[in-house]
């Protein structure tokens, strides 16, 4: 496939997710984001807790949203919606006026080997790209269980022109996710939009 092909399928992606945005998030002027939600655990049951706001989990993979889906209506979170979408093409294509309020990062694939790091989430340019779709205070939170990884996004932040790590990385809400089982040593980390 060529470039210009690539390309050309990113955008017709971006145009069917900005009109599916567009009609889920009709009317909205703020949303709280999981980026990586697999199968909806945590974001099905903040949204339970907290019915005043509208929450949105993005995942790559079809099965896992059609889970998350699932469980937030057995919760009756009916102010949770869940997308296939990668991270950076579902900012894009959020319609303009809608900020993030709340954006977690949950166990994100830690890319563990040096010449694969360009591939981690957590960089520069996304930490920019996240902000600008922000509101002012806006928080992020991030957690995994590779320590490594949690000291390269400590020190993206820190560097960050936009964001600053706050001193309590407490979340707003906690609950075991299916990740937590499994891997029960992990570190979290906390940054408000500047």
């Amino acid at each position: 496939m060529s470039l210009e092909q690539a390309l050309a399928r990113r955008n017709e992606r971006i145009s069917k997710l900005g009109a599916l945005c567009g009609g889920i998030l009709c009317g909205r002027e703020k949303i709280t984001l999981e980026i990586g939600c697999g199968k909806g655990h945590y974001l099905s049951a903040y949204a339970a807790a907290f019915p005043n706001e509208f929450c949105v989990g993005i995942d790559l993979i079809s099965d896992r949203i059609r889970d998350a889906a699932r469980r937030a209506k057995n919760l009756n979170a009916n102010n949770a919606a869940f997308i296939k979408a990668e991270a950076l093409e579902f900012l894009e294509a959020m319609p303009e006026g809608i900020k993030l309020e709340k954006i977690f990062i949950f166990f994100p694939d830690p890319w563990p080997k040096a010449k694969h790091h360009k591939r981690r989430l957590i960089h520069k340019e996304f930490l920019d790209t996240l902000r600008r779709h922000s509101e002012n205070g806006a928080r992020l939170y991030f957690r995994t269980d590779f320590f490594e990884y949690f000291e390269w996004t400590r020190d993206a932040i820190a560097e960050s022109a936009v964001w600053e790590l706050s001193p309590d990385p407490e979340l707003p809400f906690e609950t075991v996710s299916q990740f937590q089982r499994i891997l029960p040593d992990f570190s979290t980390l906390s940054a408000t939009a500047k």
